[in-house]
């Protein structure tokens, strides 16, 4: 089994949000999967056999996927006798809800607050395209994100209300013990521990406190990304 995943000048520090929910799917399973580093500019020929322009792509053996749902869609079915990483299927359409439901409040956001700090851990052929890339559809200069922080982060900040809500009540968001719905929210946490040193939560926060469960679980494998 092999995972394809997104890296910067460090090829041990992937920092994906989607390939970090794929990497806490599989631990989650009890599967390994070979991890195959890849910056930005090597995506498109390594993995035209897949048709995919975005990691991450998990091969297993004949069987190519692409797209952090489908893969776990394909590890739920392929894989029945492990842990189920859904729940059941309630549990796996509410975690298709949250999927698409944290894309405006969350990764559009944290995108253009990690940006410019994303764009310092690349290659230099990786930065020309990131910034040839990137800065159209931010509509100004990487640089110029910088300024914006500060009112993205209180946006931010105001949008995890729900989340820290839901954590005062239950221990991850699957209920009583982590599933999917927990590996994609922990996904973008992973996203800025490896890009960046802004500081997101605050310690009395329960989502805080969440991570730090969620750091724990597989013997520390989600606090082997080194933060900046």
């Amino acid at each position: 089994m092999k995972l394809y995943e997104l890296v910067g000048v460090d090829k041990t520090q992937g920092f994906s949000p989607y390939v970090w929910r794929i990497k806490m799917a599989l631990a989650h399973k009890g599967l390994e999967a070979e991890m195959v580093p890849l910056g930005f500019t090597d995506i498109k020929d390594t993995l035209d056999f897949a048709d995919s322009k975005t990691v991450p792509v998990l091969v297993d053996g004949d069987n190519i996927i692409k797209d952090s749902w489908d893969i776990a869609c394909y590890l739920e079915a392929a894989y029945p006798d492990s842990p189920s990483i859904f729940g059941g299927s309630v549990a796996k359409a509410q975690a298709r809800l949250l999927n698409h439901q944290i894309t405006l409040p969350l990764l559009v956001p944290f995108f253009k607050i990690l940006v410019a700090d994303i764009y310092d851990l690349l290659n230099d052929e990786d930065k020309d395209y990131f910034r040839r890339t990137r800065e159209p559809r931010l509509g100004c200069t990487i640089e110029e994100t910088i300024e914006a922080r500060p009112k993205l982060l209180a946006s931010v900040k105001q949008n995890l209300w729900p989340y820290n809500k839901c954590l005062e009540e239950q221990h991850f968001f699957g209920g009583d013990e982590p599933a999917f719905s927990d590996y994609i929210m922990y996904g973008i946490f992973q996203w800025a521990r490896g890009t960046s040193n802004i500081k997101i939560l605050q310690e009395d926060q329960p989502l805080y406190k969440w991570r730090t469960k969620m750091d724990n679980l597989y013997d520390g494998y989600g606090a082997t990304l080194v933060s900046r």
